[in-house]
């Protein structure tokens, strides 16, 4: 499969390679050459412990598949950026090794009980409140690691969050604080306003063409059509793989059992009276039960006792009907007892809501579809999961060929599949789902494709999709002529003195008797733009505060700040209480800051 490789096996570069080997090997023993390899080279150190490259690389693959999970695909490309990535990756390791330091100077400790409890029990990696093996192998493999280095991960997290949460707990607020937040939060202003319209100052603004000219000569920079690539790709789908795989009886009978697990056997349909207990004392609810069972053995209508005796307002006026019931979704004393009775047996049971008088009206019995019913969709449910793990299984041989090769074709032949070519594309959305896709786009402009000219990582565009690209053409950002530009620089010089116009009017209007001012009183914060602006002003000193400030729609506005009337009622208890979180978790953020600032100033770090 890999002839590509053995093709290349054959250059004069593999054989000084091997000679290398071979010399290593009679020279220095196989040790010397494992060593060669697998040593890392130094990023940076903290108090004498080392952070390798290989660190700093594994830390950015993840946090590049973090980013990705947690902007579900949408995100920006530029975040991608591996040299930002690694940058965030060794300060992330730093900080980590300065707190690990601090941890085992205070003498604190992890076991390997805590770390195994605490994955165990993760609900992340829970299947039906059960721990699922594969599913956390998955999330490990997902993230780069072995289990034990995950393990590792883990327990040094713990132990960092010791530290972290010493600093959280020793954290409190006072009331003084909170009822300074709650007196600025109910803080009402009066004001005055004028609006200058943009729009229509804009429809009596002209401009020559000296100006223009001039505009664009000083502002060249921001007039560039962006840089753009166009690449040849392929896609290999877990679809490529169904003629590979096939499905046993074994498995179809397996899956079948399963899926008649997930199958409901059986509703039935009840009916209740419901005696509540908790404003009644025991005796009395037993003789309101007595009351209605003793009617019942007379012949009387268990709906019209409902509709007399239960406290089930929900239900007492449809004769207590509860519908058809499945096993789990009521409580287990209710299910219990109805999953007992017989068709239009009567009887209570005690439950959390008081005491129920049940009448099981009907049984359903559901159908349950035969393996012929199900073979096709069955078949066809487990053929994906197959051809999706063989795609899984060949994301090494991908990898191998990508890197192997200064060609797609290799692993368009090998997987049967097409070399497509895309259209020119920039670093922005440009409307299309495939060179909109952040990983392609980081792939595309990074070092390797654009600057080296080879094949991309493999990427993954889903679950049942991969893909590796290469660089076809390159059109580099590129200055736009004055006339390509015209129309823009029209609208924003004719934008510029507009706004300086109204600049001028509304410092003007701030003197004259003859403005026309429209008035607020007692706004509150946040109660609209305007009102969001006047709570920017100063506090008047004497006289009113007079600013002009801009509106979304780029209208200039002259407010006229009046008077500032504090909040003088005590916040209620709910209130207070999410004051004093936010306080509290401010704090906690500052002075966990603050500790990573001394701890990293104390420290030894070398970079």
């Amino acid at each position: 499969m890999l002839q590509d490789i053995r093709d290349k096996s054959q250059g004069i570069v593999v054989k000084i390679i091997v000679g290398f080997i071979v010399v290593t090997f009679a020279l220095f023993g196989v040790d010397a050459l494992v060593n060669s390899f697998t040593t890392s080279d130094t990023v940076a150190s903290v108090d004498g412990t080392d952070i390798t490259r290989t660190q700093m690389l594994q830390g950015a693959e993840t946090q590049r598949r973090q980013l990705i999970s947690m902007m579900n695909g949408q995100i920006n490309p530029a975040l991608l950026e591996e040299n930002l990535l690694q940058r965030r990756a060794l300060d992330e390791l730093i900080q980590r090794a300065v707190l690990a330091s601090q941890a085992d100077k205070l003498g604190l400790g992890v076991s390997d009980a805590q770390v195994d409890s605490y994955i165990v029990q993760s609900e992340q990696f829970q299947t039906a409140n059960q721990f699922d093996q594969n599913k956390y192998l998955n999330f490990v493999r997902s993230l780069g690691y072995t289990p034990l280095a995950f393990k590792e991960r883990i327990k040094q997290d713990v132990l960092i969050q010791q530290t972290r949460n010493a600093v959280a707990g020793s954290e409190f607020v006072l009331p003084y604080q909170v009822d300074a937040v709650s007196a600025l939060q109910s803080q009402q202003r009066s004001y005055d306003y004028v609006t200058f319209s943009l729009a229509d100052e804009a429809e009596q603004t002209s401009v020559t063409d000296e100006e223009l000219q001039a505009y664009y000569d000083a502002h060249k920079e921001s007039f560039k059509t962006p840089e753009q690539v166009k690449i040849d790709y392929v896609v290999v789908s877990s679809a490529d793989f169904y003629d590979d795989v096939q499905v046993t009886d074994a498995e179809l009978n397996e899956a079948y059992q399963a899926s008649l697990a997930g199958t409901v056997q059986e509703e039935r349909l009840a009916s209740h009276i419901l005696i509540e207990t908790s404003d009644r004392s025991d005796e009395e609810a037993d003789q309101v039960l007595a009351e209605i069972e003793t009617k019942l053995a007379a012949g009387e209508d268990f709906s019209a006792l409902a509709a007399e005796y239960s406290d089930d307002i929900g239900s007492k006026n449809d004769g207590g009907n509860l519908g058809y019931i499945t096993k789990g979704s009521f409580g287990d004393d209710f299910e219990a007892k109805l999953f007992s009775m017989n068709k239009g047996d009567v009887e209570s049971v005690e439950t959390q809501y008081g005491i129920q008088l049940i009448k099981l009206v009907d049984i359903a019995s559901a159908d349950a579809p035969t393996l012929e019913d199900m073979r096709q969709e069955l078949t066809e449910t487990l053929l994906q999961a197959k051809a999706r793990d063989a795609l899984l299984t060949a994301h090494e041989d991908i990898t191998d060929l990508a890197y192997a090769s200064d060609q797609l074709a290799p692993i368009a032949n090998e997987y049967g599949v097409e070399v497509q070519q895309s259209d020119y594309f920039g670093r922005n959305p440009s409307g299309s789902e495939l060179t909109d896709n952040p990983l392609v786009v980081a792939a595309a402009y990074g070092v390797a494709v654009l600057e080296d000219g080879q094949n991309s990582d493999l990427i993954e565009l889903s679950d049942d999709q991969v893909m590796v690209l290469r660089l076809n053409d390159h059109k580099a950002e590129a200055v736009q002529s004055f006339e390509e530009t015209k129309e823009l620089v029209t609208s924003r010089v004719v934008e510029e003195k507009a706004v300086a116009s109204l600049q001028t009017k509304a410092e003007s209007a701030k003197q004259a008797a003859d403005t026309q001012w429209t008035s607020v009183e007692l706004a509150s914060r946040g109660q609209d733009e305007m009102a969001s602006l006047a709570f920017t002003l100063p506090h008047p000193q004497g006289e009113p505060s007079l600013e002009v400030k801009s509106l979304a729609s780029g209208d200039l506005v002259l407010i006229r700040l009046n008077t500032v009337i504090e909040g003088a009622e005590a916040p209620e208890e709910q209130e207070q209480l999410a004051y004093q979180n936010y306080l509290n978790q401010t704090q906690v953020s500052m002075n966990t800051l603050s500790q990573q600032t001394l701890l990293e100033a104390s420290a030894e770090i070398e970079r």
